[in-house]
């Protein structure tokens, strides 16, 4: 939904594969896993690697619940999950993360990134990692 924006003058099409590939799941759960902000697939495959909600005023939990159904469709990806949202929020992060629903279903492996904490360290991960792994320097749980 959000290919058109920019940042920093360059268009997030540029990242961006035209469709979803085939991830061997029916329509409405592809449509779901669709509206998930960012999809990371492991270069060449149709392996999702990571999901990312960015929630900056919408509600947390329907971004878990995206994240929950990407878990759940495709569990043979071990597939790492995130979400990103304001400095603010992160009470209401937490206490959606600790909710029995969101654990059950996404085998307590939803960890949460701040905007700030993403803005002060992005160009230092860019440069220095390459991998998902890097993630896990910035990337906070909320149990």
């Amino acid at each position: 939904n959000d290919r058109g924006k920019s940042f920093r003058d360059e268009k997030f099409s540029f990242h961006c594969l035209c469709g979803l590939p085939e991830l061997g799941v029916n329509t409405e759960v592809a449509t779901t896993i669709g509206l998930i902000d960012v999809l990371w697939l492991d270069k060449g495959t149709n392996h999702v690697a990571c999901g990312f909600e960015v929630e900056k005023s919408t509600s947390i939990y329907s971004g878990l619940l995206r994240l929950a159904d990407l878990a759940l469709a495709l569990p043979d990806h071990s597939i790492k999950m995130f979400l990103v949202a304001p400095a603010d929020r992160e009470k209401e992060v937490v206490a959606q993360l600790k909710r029995p629903s969101v654990l059950a279903a996404n085998r307590g492996t939803v960890s949460y990134i701040l905007f700030p904490d993403l803005a002060q360290h992005c160009d230092s991960m860019c440069r220095f990692g390459s991998g998902r792994e890097v993630l896990d320097k910035i990337a906070k749980t909320g149990v």
